[in-house]
């Protein structure tokens, strides 16, 4: 007794431990833009590694995709796929209705790659040009495969790897016509498929008991939700709910079918989501469970490049409105039909559409972001991150990665906006001006350095002025302005000037008197006032011109010349009585003497002409004319 009583401790020990490593921590489902998120309640305490990511990828965004093309060539008018991870290595599986067959890629441990191998695994001697349906599903230890064509259903059983080739068994559907989509979960212990009767218009369900290796029950469970021409649909359960989600290519539509609790229950509700715009022959759906949450893909199969994926909104769970909005073509898509579940590899979301009209595959992704102030951390108790822009984040932790018992948990956290307040750079007034300080529009309630509690205020003294903001999810920010206010200058000038010559005043030159006025711009802004008291009066010049002058040798006047004071730029000519230029000079001091030639001139009366340019009047040149007397 005491040796099973060890055992069991032991036992109970050892699934504690492995319990344990089961990654989680928790962040608050909100947080204001720029504030520091904290991240608590890491679990495990103890494990060999870890990785922190905080701006994963996530399926509320838009996605992109790459075109694989036609690995080898094998695909025809492809209908519906279906992706699968064994260990570290996925698989992709297609139905193929041009050539009725199933083809198999190998992707080896990296979604990012084309495929490495390509395989037909052939008709099974069974499947037709109507082959639609797949699903590739483990269950204690064996892979199977369900593959839905017109009344049959063939399960493939590939045994311990889905890369081996599988034998078949054939199952005949009652009631069913047209099997189309195909979905199959576990619930509890049981496993159990839902199917979709296109011609019919009907679901069925496929009860397998405890076992996929079983044959499947076939129940018929009619059209509960106005079915028309029902193509693909996905299962999900939220809140211990089940639903199921169909695309409906006749009238181009999706339905919701509840089935509450169980999926066994015989008579599920359902309705169309009228809400649901932009549906075009949808015929493909698939529901992304990451971070606590759900979002949608539907498939629109049709020609229009541009109108080919839908995205599905589950803000309010998957039984509350469900909003779709067109997010256009990711990864040349052409006529895309079914679409793959979506499974996470590292931080990016993977998924793989069936393009019916180009016979290739898309692979669709939702990348990693760049919007956290810490792209990745490694250790046990991360620093607080923050995210600048509001948005919705993924916060994506693995334990244990590359070992025995990895784990990983993600959780989602909403980024909610701070309030925008911009009071702008600093300013300047001039005296007597007001300006208006704006905390902008979107906040609830405001507090400024003033006491108001306004969006807004007018302020006309110097000073900083401050405003604190609260918006709608509590957030709040700050902002500070300077004011300066600069005073008005006035000046007056009171100036003469000489007739004759000018004064800029009034942005002009003026010569005359008067009062001018004079607006300057400061480096303020502000403008200064300059009144000028302009008065022009007669000024006398500073020459003096002699009218005679007798060079006889006694030491007096015996040279022409004027005298004056502070004179520039002289110049003289004298003529004779028949005007012919008898001298000329440059200089004030250098007069003639009487001599023309060596020959002393006869008395006579001459004339003179005279330029100058004086000191008290730079830049104006004067001009003199006269005679004078040349005596013995």
């Amino acid at each position: 007794m005491k040796k099973i009583w060890c055992l069991f401790l032991f036992f109970s020990a050892i699934a504690a431990f492995c319990a344990a490593q089961n990654a989680d921590f928790s962040v608050p489902d909100t947080i204001c833009q720029g504030k520091p998120v904290t991240i608590t309640n890491v679990l495990p305490v103890a494990a060999a590694s870890y990785k922190w990511s905080f701006c994963s990828g996530n399926a509320a965004y838009e996605p992109d995709g790459t075109n694989m093309g036609n690995p080898n060539q094998v695909l025809n008018a492809p209908r519906y796929i279906s992706l699968v991870k064994d260990s570290i290595f996925y698989y992709t599986f297609t139905t193929s209705t041009g050539n009725a067959c199933v083809v198999r890629c190998y992707y080896g441990p990296k979604l990012t790659q084309t495929p490495l191998i390509t395989t037909n695994l052939g008709n099974f001697g069974v499947l037709t040009n109507k082959v639609t349906g797949i699903v590739v599903i483990k269950d204690k230890g064996t892979w199977y495969g369900f593959v839905a064509n017109e009344d049959k259903l063939i399960r493939l059983v590939f045994g311990n790897s889905p890369s081996n080739t599988p034998t078949f068994q054939v199952t005949t559907l009652t009631n069913v016509t047209a099997a189309s989509g195909l979905a199959i979960e576990q619930q509890g212990a049981f496993w159990v498929g839902i199917g979709t009767d296109m011609d019919g218009s009907n679901l069925f369900r496929l009860d397998f008991g405890q076992n996929l290796g079983n044959d499947p029950q076939v129940v018929n469970l009619g059209n509960p939700a106005q079915l028309n021409a029902p193509a693909s649909l996905a299962l999900a359960e939220e809140n211990s709910q089940w639903y199921a989600f169909v695309c409906n290519t006749g009238n181009s539509t999706l339905s919701r079918i509840e089935f509450g609790a169980s999926l066994l229950n015989a008579n599920p509700a359902g309705s169309v989501l009228n809400s649901v715009t932009g549906l075009d022959l949808n015929a493909g759906i698939t529901l992304i469970n990451d971070c606590g949450g759900y979002n949608g893909i539907v498939t629109n199969c049709v020609q229009v490049a541009d109108l080919c994926i839908i995205h599905l909104v589950f803000s309010q769970g998957l039984g509350g409105k469900v909003i779709g909005y067109n997010i256009g073509n990711s990864g040349i898509l052409n006529k895309p039909y079914g679409i793959s579940d979506f499974v996470r590899q590292g931080d990016t979301l993977y998924g793989y559409a069936a393009n019916y009209g180009s016979s290739s595959i898309t692979r669709m992704f939702f990348p990693s972001c760049s919007g956290a102030s810490l792209p990745f951390y490694t250790g046990f108790d991360p620093p607080p991150v923050t995210y600048p822009e509001p948005g919705n984040y993924n916060i994506l932790l693995t334990v244990n990665d590359g070992g025995s018992n990895p784990s990983l948990k993600c959780r989602n956290i909403v980024v909610v906006p701070k309030p925008g307040i911009s009071l702008g750079p600093d300013r300047n007034l001039c005296d007597g001006m007001t300006t208006l300080l704006d905390a902008g529009a979107g906040d609830s309630v405001y507090a400024w350095s003033t006491g108001a509690a306004t969006r807004t205020i007018s302020v006309d003294s110097s000073g900083t002025y401050w405003v604190h903001a609260i918006n709608y999810w509590n957030c709040d920010a700050y902002d500070t302005i300077k004011v300066t206010v600069n005073k008005t200058a006035a000046a007056t000038i009171d100036t003469t000037i000489c007739r004759g010559l000018s004064y800029y005043a009034q942005h002009a030159l003026q010569t005359t008197a008067g009062v001018y006025r004079d607006t300057l711009r400061l480096t303020t802004g502000c403008d200064s006032i300059v009144t000028t008291n302009l008065l022009v009066e007669d000024c006398p010049l500073l020459i003096w011109f002699p009218n005679a002058f007798t060079p006889n040798g006694d030491g007096l006047n015996d040279v022409f010349r004027p005298v004056g004071k502070d004179i520039i730029r002289y110049n003289m000519q004298i003529f004779d009585r028949w005007g012919a230029l008898i001298f000329e000079s440059n200089d004030l001091n250098v007069g003639w003497d009487g001599y023309v030639k060596g020959r002393k001139s006869a008395p006579d009366v001459y004339t003179f002409n005279v330029t100058f340019e004086s000191r008290q009047f730079p830049g104006v040149v004067h001009r003199e004319a006269g005679t004078f007397t040349l005596s013995e």
